[in-house]
């Protein structure tokens, strides 16, 4: 995810970056259709249940997007308790900066195809849940050790889009999930300033 959105900041057209975007995560993703391709044998990674109905594809990404818009109305309201949330959008707004909206619907759903491809297409079929999700989680990695909370929101998350993928038998959920709150996050981020976190109980100043 970082390196997708160091690619926004480079100093280079929208069109570039797009490129960009799409070569690394086609990369993370043709690795997970490969991988799961040698080791199961099967080119149907989307089904990670060869016994899943085909009616199941299309009903699990909306589950898929309902978990998404709660999972990030649940991360607003925490905004203004933890001062590592306003400080992460901190990081991310100063790296972005503001890009054109097709360049973060792009990202968006690149990062979620070519990640759940790999995480949870791949790398769950073969290392199991616990692993994969850590894994995944040590990929999101903050650029300071402050925002640590960042990465173990991450392993919680993992552990859903893992749960979902193996309760559904295909990735539908998990990518409509990862697509949503990606989707979310990066237009609040770059269109809006970070909120200040209040711990304790706010006291009016003294006269």
């Amino acid at each position: 995810m970082v390196v997708g959105l160091r690619a926004l900041q480079s100093p280079v057209d929208g069109p570039a970056r797009a490129r960009t975007v799409i070569t690394f995560y086609g990369a993370v993703g043709l690795v997970g259709f490969f991988w799961h391709a040698i080791a199961e044998d099967s080119n149907d990674i989307w089904r990670t249940d060869p016994t899943a109905a085909w009616p199941t594809l299309f009903w699990t990404p909306l589950v898929g997007v309902g978990l998404g818009l709660v999972i990030v109305q649940m991360f607003r309201a925490l905004e203004g308790r933890f001062v590592w949330l306003p400080s992460l959008h901190a990081e991310f707004r100063a790296l972005l900066g503001r890009p054109a909206p097709s360049e973060l619907v792009l990202l968006a759903a690149t990062s979620a195809i070519g990640e759940e491809l790999l995480f949870r297409g791949a790398m769950l079929d073969a290392w199991g849940l616990w692993l994969s999700t850590a894994v995944f989680a040590l990929l999101h990695i903050p650029p300071r050790w402050s925002l640590w909370p960042w990465t173990a929101s991450s392993l919680l998350v993992g552990l859903l889009l893992g749960t979902l993928t193996l309760w559904t038998g295909n990735l539908g959920a998990a990518v409509a999930v990862h697509f949503v709150v990606n989707l979310q996050n990066l237009f609040y981020i770059t269109r809006n300033p970070p909120r200040p976190s209040v711990r304790g109980p706010v006291r009016p100043a003294q006269a």
